[in-house]
């Protein structure tokens, strides 16, 4: 009696699939090929069959084979309690919730139980899934923090916020530029939120490390292996600055008188359309023009030049003062360096 009731269990069972999987193509819009359909049943039958038996791993992979070939609420509710069993809850609600968006418009019943059936089992799933807390210490404000949840890189948007894991053992790796790697094993319990504090710690050679996001005085007086370099050096990269910006202006400019006298001035004659007070205005810009170009460039060549020399001479930080030097200067009557210090 009872052999005859498990067969007809199992019949009735497959006569249910049966009908099930037959509404998917309509419901869906497409067509699954007989092969496939009947595949999808078998595959549901035996995933069934072997959660009952507690065979998790080989249950979940027929539970895939089913849903991929139909994609409908029955095969996406067995996975979904699979992934349950498995104490896969984040994938299980996520499989679930996928199940309710079904579009059941035809009015497949059994698709409708088993959506609704999908709805209840993510209701009761969601204040089951443990939630991770991770806050990371020790990086500058605004530096940039990988954090990853064993092999999910979590968007740094997203740290220190409540983050949904499974239940049992997770890796939580933390890095930045400049500091050494921390990594912390966490055991998570169904329904717990826990909080963990990571500090990382500069690496070798991290004492360089500085707050990317601070001024560049910040950085020149916390960085080590800087160098001194002197308030003139500045000066002097300033001044030749606008020598050379002086130089290109005037050489425009002398450049444009040239044409002019080159066209309207041969041999030094002006035409007859010059007024004598055109031709000696276009005399003076020519002078004009061509003194201001080379007082610019020279200005220019020796500003750029001291401030090259400032630089690369300078002392690194934390070296004594030199006890002797130069210093370059600029005036109206030339340029030149002024030594100081003992000999």
């Amino acid at each position: 009696m009872r052999q005859t009731q498990a067969r007809l269990g199992a019949t009735a069972t497959i006569v249910a699939l049966g009908l099930s999987l037959s509404g998917a193509a309509e419901a869906q819009g497409k067509q699954p090929s007989a092969a496939a359909k009947q595949t999808a049943r078998q595959l549901l039958v035996d995933c069934r069959a072997k959660l009952g038996a507690n065979k998790l791993a080989e249950a979940l992979k027929d539970c895939q084979g089913a849903h991929a070939i139909m994609g409908v609420p029955s095969t996406g509710l067995d996975l979904a309690r699979v992934h349950e069993a498995m104490g896969h809850l984040v994938e299980a609600r996520e499989v679930a919730l996928e199940v309710t968006r079904f579009d059941n418009t035809a009015g497949n019943a059994a698709f409708a139980t088993a959506m609704t059936e999908a709805e209840a089992l993510a209701q009761s799933l969601e204040p089951k899934i443990p939630s991770l807390v991770i806050n990371v210490s020790g990086p500058p404000s605004g530096a940039e923090i990988t954090v990853k949840v064993d092999a999910e890189t979590i968007p740094q948007a997203a740290v220190s916020l409540p983050y949904k894991v499974n239940p049992g053992e997770h890796t939580v790796i933390v890095s930045a530029a400049g500091f050494g790697q921390r990594a912390e094993k966490v055991q998570m319990t169904i329904g717990q939120t826990r909080t963990v504090d990571i500090t990382l710690r500069p690496a070798a050679g991290g004492e360089d490390v500085v707050n990317p996001f601070g001024t560049p005085d910040e950085a020149l007086s916390e960085g080590e292996g800087g160098r001194q370099i002197p308030v003139w050096t500045w000066i002097a990269g300033g001044v030749g600055l606008v020598g050379a910006g002086v130089a290109v202006g005037f050489g425009l400019s002398f450049s444009d008188a040239q044409e002019t006298v080159s066209r309207d001035c041969p041999n030094n004659a002006c035409n007859d359309t010059y007024t004598p007070a055109q031709a000696q205005a276009l005399q003076a810009k020519w002078n004009r023009s061509l003194g201001l170009t080379v007082a610019g460039s020279v200005v220019g060549a020796a500003g750029i030049g001291a401030a090259i020399f400032g630089i690369v001479t300078a002392p690194k930080k934390g070296a004594p003062a030199p006890s002797t030097g130069f210093v370059p200067w600029i005036g109206p009557s030339g340029v030149g360096a002024s030594a100081f210090g003992h000999f």
